[in-house]
């Protein structure tokens, strides 16, 4: 069995306070290409990925209620979930849906969307599909050697409106990056059994 992804899981884990070091824009723009590769219902992709510069950094830091992970990370990315654009009538779910086909017919998609779509209900559901691309990005950092953090207290509106997401935009999670100030805790999970 090829365990090449198993030491990056292994190593990784929630960093509480990071290092000044600055980030490699190498390594974001590695991060990035993992939560753009990751899997989603139906092939939505129903996320955006905000890098939060250095003009924002302190409001961010401060809608996470200044936590020192969000206050410490060398680099911070907010993903944020698409909710208006989920409606199963908009551009944006028909130009997934066009892509996902291939060229053969989409209407099966559409109608299996269509019967679980919920209004009431499409926020909780985009902000999950949200955590695929958020898993894949925490093991590509790990796998970079960066240490990180999934940041999920956060004052949804203050983060909202500093980095000025339109209605319809919510911000699912924010991820913090960088070099660890301290080691890694001796990892404690559950027996596989």
């Amino acid at each position: 069995m090829d365990d090449m992804l198993l030491p990056a899981i292994q190593a990784r884990y929630a960093c509480r306070r990071f290092l000044p070091d600055p980030l490699a824009l190498e390594d974001v723009a590695s991060i990035l290409e993992a939560g753009r590769l990751a899997p989603s219902g139906f092939g939505l992709e129903p996320w955006r990925f905000v890098v939060v510069g250095d003009a924002d950094r302190a409001r961010v830091a401060e809608a996470c209620f200044d936590q020192p992970p969000a206050a410490t990370a060398a680099g911070l990315i907010v993903i944020v979930a698409l909710v208006a654009q989920l409606d199963p009538q908009s551009d944006y779910v028909r130009a997934r849906f066009d892509a996902e086909a291939r060229g053969a017919a989409n209407e099966p998609v559409y109608d299996a969307y269509r019967a679980v779509y919920r209004s009431d209900s499409i926020a909780a559901w985009a902000i999950g599909q949200c955590n695929f691309a958020v898993a894949h990005m925490l093991l590509q950092a790990a796998h970079l050697g960066l240490a990180s953090c999934p940041i999920g207290g956060f004052d949804s509106t203050l983060l909202a409106r500093t980095l000025h997401l339109p209605d319809g935009e919510v911000p699912a999670l924010v991820l913090a990056f960088g070099h660890c100030a301290h080691a890694a805790p001796e990892r404690l999970r559950k027996p596989l059994a």
